[in-house]
């Protein structure tokens, strides 16, 4: 633990600092080079006259606002630039090389992708509101897939995404610049009406898969770097590929939604242990948490527990994981519970910490066995001094606090080295293992 309150000294200020760099590099690194409406506009109208552009999509942000105030301006910048990139990165498939994609505004919320035509690939066979509607479907796939391994953070924020659509439908008597305008509004409208019956779609499915246990249960190997050798390993739970494809956001960002995430945290916790690979005195179970899961009176905790020691494991294989983005308010909440756990001999591991605002005081008095570098710390870390220099004052601080440090996210061997000469002894990432069920792990013992 560490030996004063760190929230009081120049650490705290010194910790913002690294962190906010970071955040700003990540900024400049994705920023997004796409043209605005207002320097395409004439070349558009251009096209619209000539019926040469026949329909718009529209990607709205604009139910993000509270989401952009807790997380800041560069949170959401870096979410438009991967929004973006994404989009390009569809250009010969969803996208066609005469589409064309812009922002609304400077610092705008919406990206705008307006359609050539024709778009169908059976002009007799179909029509051309269900080719835009396929066109949009397509889309919002290619959008939100390289988002999958992102931190829950960005998930959030592509539950209030909406998308809608128009058709472009010139009228000589009338200006095309203006009709660009009207079927942007008509776009944002659909895409309102959209977001609402996605949000009802969205609750009945994750209500239906909590109630039927419909949660697969994957294990991902924590690893000591030196030996390779996996040393633990974390319950994820996730979405069958059929549910997932309905929900279309992360898992418990939908039950958050549904406000089933208490529900959905239960049931995630009792099958994770139920179905757990088996662990050998070596190993260690790390089993996210959310804050409520140690408020009193800590019924379901206290049966897992029981459970754990009556099936023989040593309460120091139990890692129980807290993300640090909990109110300093619900840390107090749960001292009671942590330090009668901890008591027992339960081991705590404090996740996502290094961008965002970190907060040293939640460290000291969580005293964590471990604590999780954010995975958006390690991904392309050995492109970038600040990372790495923040990632050495977490080490410094976890060696400091008498804890271990845990990158998270190490998808690259480039990554993976750069980790490895900072000093971080333990990894997590698909480099060293992706998520697999516990039969797999038992299959390749």
């Amino acid at each position: 633990m560490l030996d004063e309150d760190p929230f009081a000294t120049a650490e705290q200020q010194q910790l913002d600092e690294l962190s906010e760099a970071v955040l700003d590099e990540e900024v400049q690194r994705t920023r997004s080079d796409l043209p605005v409406l207002h320097e395409i506009i004439d070349e558009l109208s251009e096209e619209v006259a000539q019926r040469s552009c026949v329909g718009l999509i529209v990607v709205d942000t604009v139910n993000l606002e509270g989401w952009e105030r807790r997380h800041g301006a560069t949170s959401f910048a870096t979410l438009m630039a991967r929004l973006a990139e994404a989009a390009r990165e569809g250009r010969g498939d969803t996208i066609r090389s005469n589409d064309r994609l812009c922002l609304n505004m400077p610092g705008g919320d919406t990206l705008l992708l307006f359609l050539s035509q024709p778009r169908d690939h059976s002009e007799n066979s179909v029509s051309p509101s269900l080719a835009v509607e396929d066109v949009m479907a397509r889309f919002e796939r290619q959008l939100f897939e390289p988002f999958s391994a992102a931190k829950l953070t960005f998930h959030e924020a592509l539950d209030s995404v909406s998308m809608g659509s128009a058709h472009l439908l010139y009228n000589t008597s009338v200006d095309p610049r203006r009709e660009i305008y009207r079927a942007i509004r008509r776009a944002r409208a659909d895409a309102a009406v959209n977001f609402e019956e996605m949000q009802r779609r969205r609750q009945r499915v994750v209500g239906h898969m909590i109630a039927h246990r419909k949660i697969e249960t994957m294990y991902q190997p924590i690893v000591a770097l030196p030996q390779r050798q996996i040393v633990g390993y974390e319950a994820l739970s996730r979405a069958d590929e059929a549910d997932s494809d309905e929900l279309g956001v992360h898992l418990f960002v939908a039950a958050a939604r549904a406000e089933l995430d208490g529900e959905l945290d239960q049931a995630c916790r009792t099958l994770s242990v139920d179905r757990r690979p088996t662990i050998d005195s070596e190993k260690q179970l790390f089993i996210n948490c959310l804050p409520p899961t140690f408020f009193e009176p800590n019924r379901e905790l206290n049966q897992l527990v029981d459970q754990w020691l009556a099936d023989g494991h040593d309460p120091g294989q139990f890692v129980f994981e807290i993300t640090e983005q909990i109110s300093y308010e619900q840390a107090l909440r749960i001292m009671p519970a942590v330090e009668r756990l901890r008591d027992q001999g339960f081991l705590f591991a404090l996740d996502d910490v290094g961008t965002g605002a970190a907060n040293l005081r939640l460290l000291a008095d969580l005293d964590p066995d471990y604590i999780k570098m954010d995975i958006s710390l390690t991904q392309g870390i050995h492109e970038s001094q600040r990372k790495q220099d923040l990632a050495q004052y977490l080490l410094d601080l976890a060696n400091k606090s008498g804890a271990r440090l845990i990158a998270e996210g190490i998808e690259k061997e480039e990554e993976l080295d750069t980790i490895v000469e900072l000093g971080i002894e333990l990894g997590q990432g698909y480099l060293l293992g992706k998520p697999k069920p516990a039969e797999k792990w038992l299959q390749e013992r």
